[in-house]
């Protein structure tokens, strides 16, 4: 699975992402009232997966389901499946596929509703960096009170590690199940360790030489969902059956395919050298290499999972300029070892789960990175825009093993609220007729820096003034401006944007009035904090990281234009947070200095912590809907 540069949840980006934020929060909290309780959209009415395990590990995967649709925003949801496999170690069969209307009439999948996408090389050839192939199946005449009925047969010829099989099932507590089945059969000369939580049932009765396993769940009364919930695998119901003795042979059985494949060559070490050329400390020099590779090893196919886990040889990555995360890693290590600096591949998974079962799985790791020891860091070169010595949000603050050196199960580092943030300076000044003209300064750090780096550039350079125009127009002004930053393409945890603007209609002259202190373009400290305080009551853990802000504002006032008042000063200190805000008057110009630290320690927040943190939030957001007065 490819590992994006993945965004923090809460102030996004300073320029682009405020508005999607606000969106987003605002979705959120409407998704509250729609039903209550809420139903869902759509539901199972029969989930049914078995796995037939053969003494090597190969195995038979079936699966029975059906989904009925509760209402049109279901429909969506369930028109279309999707298998996907390896077609160098499965093969797939579709056994029925039909549409079951709420009349009783059955409708089957015709032949052109089914389409199979292949990654394959020219001619014969194999594909060579994804095996993957998708069938995708639509569902004809899907509407409220129908079900779609999907049976299909996985055949794993050839076990993704030899000698091995493990599966993992987890059940969302935000989607109903009317009748959820898991079994398995396996040869009772296999040993098998299960871990079950949550689900009824378990060993049955053994028959010709084979144990058996059966689970059933039942889930009728979901929960309403929860923006940024963690996933199932840290809280809902699980289910885990897994050959492997420990993590340890889950990272040797990576380690003894995978190490000879990040072996320098002579082309290698030419270009380590050269990439090297002037950094003088090993810190350099890793640095270095780490965004040659980000910048120019394009990613391409499947990474841990389904498929493969055996990476291509460093060189030949090197030559294609192509590879999916474990070929990252290889390319990288090789790099690395070039220059005498020593590296090992992790396994991670990299999204929204922050636990790993205790029966040992390879199947909980969907991504690897790198470990380089004598610095203690960590590295994603998947993620292209992350400055080097941060990880992007979805590695941060994760369980992870080392695939060779193997010490027990280890930790990536949360993000540090110090190190990640961003510092506006806006200038503006009024005219007479209530037009402005101003000019706003973003400074961004961190894994900010690296958002703010992937927005511009993908951003179109024609298309600069015509941003500034929609941002002022997403905050209510009708004007233009211009856009200068950094280069994106240089590497670095510091990123600047420098945006200046032309206002017509920023104050209602003549007054008596009122008007907020908020950037024209971009969003303020509301953004990061407009989430907490309307977060709904949360019941299970979620993602979060911290963060600082520091805004100043200087804003001028026409001589025409009389101060009545200004905000009172303010100083909050709340549940690992703190905002302060600062109002000054001389003459005609008001100055403004807000500060708000998020020092949230980690990466996965409690439902405690939510309800702790909304009172600080209510109140800091008054102040920041609280006006300067004028006539």
């Amino acid at each position: 699975m490819k590992s994006a540069a993945c965004l923090p949840e809460r102030r996004l980006l300073f320029l682009l992402g405020i508005a999607s934020l606000l969106v987003m929060a605002a979705q959120a909290h409407a998704a509250q009232k729609k039903t209550a309780p809420f139903a869902g959209y759509s539901k199972y009415v029969r989930y049914h997966v078995h796995y037939d395990v053969n003494a090597d590990g190969s195995h038979v995967e079936t699966r029975d389901l059906a989904l009925k649709v509760l209402a049109p925003q279901g429909v969506a949801e369930v028109n279309r499946e999707y298998v996907t496999y390896s077609d160098r170690l499965e093969k797939a069969k579709i056994v029925s596929a039909y549409t079951l209307k709420k009349d009783g009439r059955r409708v089957n999948v015709p032949p052109s509703n089914f389409q199979e996408e292949i990654n394959k090389g020219r001619g014969k050839a194999s594909p060579m960096f994804s095996d993957l192939r998708t069938i995708t199946v639509a569902f004809p005449e899907v509407g409220v009170g129908d079900t779609v009925v999907f049976e299909y047969k996985v055949t794993q010829t050839k076990p993704t590690m030899p000698g091995n099989f493990s599966f993992i099932q987890t059940f969302s507590k935000f989607y109903d199940y009317d009748d959820a089945q898991v079994s398995m059969s396996a040869p009772a000369s296999l040993k098998m360790q299960v871990e079950a939580r949550g689900v009824k049932g378990g060993e049955i009765a053994a028959k010709n030489g084979r144990r058996n396993w059966l689970w059933t769940f039942r889930n009728q009364r979901i929960a309403t969902p929860e923006p940024a919930a963690v996933s199932a695998l840290d809280y809902g119901p699980l289910i885990v059956a897994s050959t492997f003795n420990d993590y340890s042979a889950v990272a040797a059985g990576y380690d003894a395919r995978a190490r000879a494949k990040a072996k320098p060559n002579g082309e290698i070490r030419k270009l380590a050298d050269t990439l090297t050329r002037n950094a003088h400390t090993p810190r350099e020099q890793a640095a270095a290499l780490y965004y040659w590779v980000a910048r120019n090893i394009s990613f391409a196919g499947n990474c841990v999972g389904v498929g493969s886990v055996v990476p291509h040889d460093a060189a030949l990555v090197l030559k294609n300029r192509m590879g999916d995360c474990k070929d990252h890693s290889a390319l990288l290590q090789a790099m690395l070892a070039s220059k005498g600096i020593a590296s090992t591949s992790v396994l991670i998974h990299s999204g929204s789960a922050f636990t790993l079962p205790e029966v040992p799985t390879l199947d909980v790791f969907n991504h690897v990175i790198t470990y380089i020891p004598s610095l203690r860091m960590y590295a994603d070169s998947t993620s292209r825009f992350t400055p080097f010595g941060f990880l992007p949000i979805g590695d941060a603050d994760k369980p992870v093993i080392f695939t060779s050196d193997y010490n027990g199960i280890q930790h990536t580092p949360p993000t540090n609220w110090k190190d990640n943030g961003t510092v506006t300076d806006t200038g503006l000044t009024i005219n007479p007729d209530g037009s402005a003209t101003g000019e706003t300064r973003s400074t961004s750090r961190g894994i900010f820096a690296g958002s703010a780096r992937a927005a511009m550039t993908y951003l179109p350079p024609n298309l600069d003034q015509e941003l500034v125009r929609r941002a002022l127009a997403k905050n209510g002004y009708t004007g233009s401006g211009t856009l200068r930053k950094d280069d994106p393409s240089k590497p670095a945890d510091v990123y600047h944007l420098t945006l200046q603007y032309k206002i017509s209609d920023a104050m209602n002259l003549p007054g008596p009035a009122a008007f907020l202190v908020r950037e024209p373009i971009g969003g303020s400290t509301a953004a990061s904090l407009v989430s907490d305080a309307n977060d709904p009551k949360r019941t299970v853990n979620f993602s979060c990281t911290g963060l600082y802000e520091k805004e100043h504002y200087t804003i001028h006032l026409p001589n025409n234009v009389k101060i009545v008042a200004i905000p009172h000063d303010v100083h909050l200190k709340g549940y690992r947070a703190t905002y302060s805000a600062t109002y000054r008057q001389s003459g005609n110009t008001v100055t403004v200095m807000r500060e708000f630290d998020d020092m949230t320690p980690g990466n996965v927040c409690t439902p405690h912590d939510s309800a702790e943190l909304k009172p600080f939030a209510l109140r800091a957001l008054k102040d920041l809907r609280t006006q300067i007065l004028y006539r």
